[in-house]
């Protein structure tokens, strides 16, 4: 049920280790010319990220890389050869370092280029007519508990991609018209849930078997 995976994940999040940074989105920098850098990142999983660097140079190059202490390090690279990648997010800005190779194959610290990126907004539900709807207002379910007292779950969505659930926060996000909610940011679970309208023509949602309706 709902409640039990935003407990879940409140729990995780707030008793497990630290949590790997998450360095997916799109980072965008201007170039020597006047011309746009852009870098775009997924999260592989909690320890590796790949995406595609273009801009920088004639051709796009493919980035491969570990999550390694409080940075990334890899390789970006296409047909023509590979550069060394090193990198770190501070808040918005990720800062990049592209090595050649030397002789012996190891980054050259010499001929190295320096890209400080700011990430682009992550528009989660902004964009979403679901995600629209859900942030609309805070939706409350309500049950009779065993001992006959009415019993009430309450869930929040924000837009800035958490939801509150009894005050417990976990993560969420709408993709293609589906919500998914996360325990770490990195691993995505889909949740199956309809939006509709009651007899009386105030929306539900439905999910899990339990309808949720609007409330303050």
């Amino acid at each position: 049920m709902l409640r039990t995976i935003f407990l879940y994940a409140a729990a995780t999040l707030a008793c497990g280790p630290a949590l790997a940074q998450d360095y997916s989105g799109t980072y965008t920098a201007k170039n020597a010319s006047g011309g746009t850098v852009t870098l775009t990142l997924t999260m592989e999983d909690a320890k590796r990220a790949s995406g595609t660097l273009t801009g920088h140079g004639t051709s796009s190059l493919q980035v491969q890389a570990r999550i390694e202490g409080e940075g990334l390090r890899g390789t970006a690279g296409n047909t023509f050869g590979l550069l060394y990648l090193t990198g770190s997010l501070k808040g918005e800005e990720l800062s990049v370092v592209l090595s050649e190779p030397d002789v012996g194959g190891k980054p050259n610290a010499k001929r190295a280029t320096t890209l400080r990126l700011a990430k682009l907004p992550v528009k989660i539900a902004q964009s979403s007519k679901l995600g629209d709807a859900l942030t609309q207002n805070a939706w409350c379910s309500f049950a009779y508990t065993i001992s006959g007292k009415l019993g009430k779950e309450r869930l929040e969505f924000m837009r800035n991609g958490t939801v509150s659930e009894a005050g417990q926060p976990a993560r969420w996000r709408v993709q293609n018209e589906t919500l998914e909610f996360s325990r770490d940011g990195v691993s995505w679970k889909p949740e199956p849930l309809r939006l509709a309208l009651s007899s009386s023509g105030s929306p539900v949602l439905r999910a899990q078997g339990k309808e949720y309706v609007q409330c303050d």
